[in-house]
């Protein structure tokens, strides 16, 4: 689960149901002297209507050593995610969300629970991070489209069957840490009911992007229309994206001072502009080609 990590799910779920094999999607190959990484764009959430993938990203996938992801969800991983929701990002005893928010951030948050069929007394436990993440996964699975079915599940599912080595840049203790530890629960929460609300309108706009392969389209639509309407939202961005986009850089350039070849499967919203991995891997002098 992952725009801010949870509104690149969101947003770009929708494109699955029109994606098709010969249409751009993000996808980039970058190389040093000894080793090259693919960079694939994913889409957390989508159906079966989005495959097949571009012959080329297929291609690269086979002709790949490793496989990288962001997490690799097995049943132990979802096990420890459930412990952690329980342990860290509940509240305990009389204390619920009505009492961490705003309470206009609390009204706006009964209206989407209403709209999605959620009853409050289901989530009234939840710390900000975690309800943001339950709405997300919810809404995007009312309108169809699954985490099983999403390209980082489709690559995980091949590499498994082939025998290829799977390589994870964060743990489940990081994503959700990364959640919790924002300090700001009202402004967390008020965000992602802001994307959420604006979700649907966006998405035909998305669809129309990605066809086209249209990273700065991608890029206005996902980080700066919603920073101009809201700059109080630079902080959260800043821990979600451009953060984790540094770390996540700073691994695949240990993979390119080894051997072999990379196929990294990483959300869309951490590929594109000035911040994204492949801008910054080109800053560390690497050769980086858009495909």
């Amino acid at each position: 689960m992952k725009h801010l990590l949870f509104i690149v799910s969101l947003l770009l779920a929708a494109l699955a149901s029109v994606q098709a094999s010969n249409d751009k999607a993000l996808f980039w190959r970058v190389q040093s002297e000894k080793a090259t990484v693919y960079l694939l764009g994913s889409i957390h959430f989508a159906d079966e209507s989005f495959y097949p993938l571009r012959r080329d990203i297929e291609r690269a996938f086979h002709a790949s050593d490793h496989l990288v992801v962001e997490i690799n969800i097995d049943e132990e991983k979802a096990k420890r995610y459930r412990e952690l929701i329980q342990q860290k990002g509940s509240y305990k005893g009389d204390v619920s969300i009505r009492d961490n928010i705003s309470q206009e951030t609390f009204r706006q948050l009964q209206l989407r629970l209403q709209h999605l069929g959620i009853p409050l007394d289901m989530v009234h436990k939840q710390k900000p991070g975690i309800l943001v993440l339950t709405l997300t996964a919810v809404q995007v699975m009312q309108l169809g489209f699954l985490p099983e079915m999403g390209t980082d599940a489709y690559f995980l599912h091949k590499a498994s069957r082939m025998g290829k080595q799977i390589i994870e840049l964060e743990t489940v203790d990081e994503q959700i840490d990364i959640f919790l530890n924002i300090t700001d629960g009202d402004l967390l929460l008020r965000e992602a009911l802001f994307s959420l609300q604006e979700a649907e309108l966006q998405m035909m706009d998305m669809v129309f992007c990605w066809k086209r392969g249209d990273e700065a389209c991608i890029e206005s639509i996902l980080f700066e229309d919603a920073l101009t309407s809201y700059p109080s939202f630079v902080s959260i961005y800043d821990i979600l994206f451009f953060r984790r986009n540094e770390d996540m850089a700073n691994d695949i350039n240990t993979f390119l001072q080894s051997e072999g070849t990379y196929f990294a499967v990483i959300g869309a919203g951490h590929l594109v502009g000035e911040k994204g991995i492949p801008n910054l891997l080109k800053k560390a002098g690497y050769e980086v080609n858009r495909l």
